[in-house]
């Protein structure tokens, strides 16, 4: 499968991980799968996580993974 039709499959999701006073806030182009994936890794390791997609206007540059 040629790489532009992988990228197409893959949307942009905003990343939130908060654990005592430290917060980690980044974006990154994901699949779907990966997404919930990550959300639930995430959750083992954080005490609150949020992995929402958003529109590539919504993104954020410099927070860009």
């Amino acid at each position: 499968m040629p790489l532009d039709r992988i990228i197409t499959y893959m949307h942009y999701y905003y990343i939130l991980a908060h654990k005592g006073s430290h917060v980690y806030r980044h974006y990154a182009q994901l699949d779907p799968a990966s997404a919930d994936i990550l959300h639930d890794v995430l959750l083992d390791r954080y005490d609150f996580v949020q992995v929402c997609e958003v529109p590539r206007s919504g993104v954020e540059s410099d927070l860009l993974l």
